[in-house]
């Protein structure tokens, strides 16, 4: 059993945002986040903004937030998108 499956740790949590309109959360793997993260930051003339910040949970968890803002006509037929990832210090520190 890996160290991730014995611990109980949440997933990773995506939020978007269409043009004001917000989706609801959808739990995503770790890699998941990681990959969207990184694809984002490799992506300069896609992603207008890729900001990672340490936040502790209403829980009193840490947190690590990833706010991804895409640039405007990366996206057919909506003017502004942004994702954010919740993921949980303790899923990046227990790999």
């Amino acid at each position: 059993m890996s160290a991730i499956t014995s611990i109980n740790v949440r997933p990773a949590t995506l939020f978007t945002q269409v043009d004001g309109r917000n989706f609801h959360p959808e739990p995503i793997a770790l890699h998941a986040a990681l990959s969207g993260i990184r694809k984002a930051r490799k992506s300069p003339k896609a992603v207008d903004a890729v900001n990672v910040y340490a936040f502790t949970s209403r829980d009193g968890s840490a947190l690590h937030v990833a706010y991804v803002h895409y640039a405007r006509g990366h996206w057919s037929n909506v003017d502004d998108v942004f994702d954010v990832y919740e993921i949980p210090t303790n899923a990046l520190t227990d790999l």
